[in-house]
């Protein structure tokens, strides 16, 4: 680094001190007009800076800054992309006193800082924090079930956690029960068997349900029927819960090509699981219905109010307020 001399002292131009700090040369302007005093950099020719070809600034300055624009430990955001989450997820971590932290001054602002360690500590003890059930991700194409195969042999994809909006974790299960995390398993050669693809939202309310005992081996037949209304509906047209049952909830869809003299078990297993809604036979496939209808009932306004009060404070729709009132009256 080649410095500036002056008769008393060393002084730094801008890019020189922008280094020092750690900094780029356009965040060090914003120091040198920082509206804190204690936070500013000033430099020894501000009225002059222009036909000296730029800002001087005194090595000791610089150094006596260094503390608010350098710092040892992760930032909440650094520490979000350490460990794949995101940043709001972090600081609720902060919050509620799942991660140690302490606040300091860094690059002009009050933030917080947590030391590798306590990190390494978090993730250690919480190795699943953070993630929740997904049944697909649309950048990889996985889906909950999607069935796997490597030389004649087959597998399925039984777990799915989202991560983060850009990452999954999936496992998949051998027909032997071998347990295998995706990326191990693709590594050995599994590939899949079968992909899906975008279907539009059905945007139709209410959606029919099914109710599957657990499957007991990966080639169980339920599993080949969540397969098809992956392929029909698609996922963004399903909800899946697992139990004592695996649930199925589908909005209205037709399984098309689903047909009695082509798939007659199928539509019987169909037919044998549905719990709410119904299942029709048409000329291109199998519908599937909610067999809900909408009814429309005008209020005097101040009932409506009331009606709206009454389902907030059960921390409801109005929708569900009714169903379940409704379904007490009908009992």
């Amino acid at each position: 680094m080649h410095l500036i001399s002056g008769p008393q002292s060393i002084y730094l131009d801008v890019t020189q001190a922008a280094e020092a700090l750690g900094i780029t040369a356009t965040s060090l302007y914003k120091i040198i007009n920082h509206a804190d005093p204690s936070k500013r950099l000033e430099p020894v020719n501000r009225m002059t800076h222009r036909g000296d070809g730029g800002y001087r600034f005194r090595i000791e300055d610089v150094e006596r800054l260094k503390g608010l624009y350098t710092k040892k430990d992760l930032t909440s955001a650094e520490a979000a992309k350490k460990i794949g989450r995101s940043t709001t997820f972090v600081h609720k971590l902060l919050h509620d006193g799942s991660l140690a932290y302490y606040e300091g001054e860094y690059r002009g602002k009050r933030t917080y800082f947590i030391e590798e360690t306590e990190l390494e500590r978090y993730v250690q003890e919480n190795p699943d924090a953070g993630k929740y059930e997904t049944i697909y991700d649309k950048k990889s194409g996985l889906f909950l079930y999607q069935p796997f195969v490597k030389d004649g042999s087959k597998a399925r994809l039984v777990e799915l956690k989202r991560v983060s909006n850009r990452r999954v974790e999936a496992t998949l299960q051998t027909e032997d029960n071998e347990r295998l995390p995706y990326k191990e398993a693709v590594v050995g050669g599994w590939q899949p068997e079968l992909q899906i693809s975008d279907r539009k939202l059905n945007t139709a309310y209410g959606y029919a349900m099914f109710k599957f005992p657990i499957p007991r081996g990966i080639d169980s037949f339920i599993y080949t029927i969540i397969e098809e209304m992956f392929k029909h509906i698609g996922p963004v047209n399903m909800r899946l819960h697992v139990g004592q049952d695996l649930t199925v909830e589908v909005r209205k869809s037709v399984l098309t090509g689903i047909l009695p003299e082509t798939h007659p078990d199928f539509i019987d297993k169909l037919r044998l699981f549905l719990r709410s809604g119904e299942i029709v036979v048409k000329y291109d496939g199998v519908l599937i219905d909610t067999g809900l209808s909408p009814i429309t009932v005008y209020l005097p306004d101040a009932k409506k109010q009331t009606l709206l009060r009454l389902a907030e404070r059960e921390n409801q729709t109005v929708q569900e307020w009714l169903e379940e009132k409704l379904e007490r009256f009908f009992q």
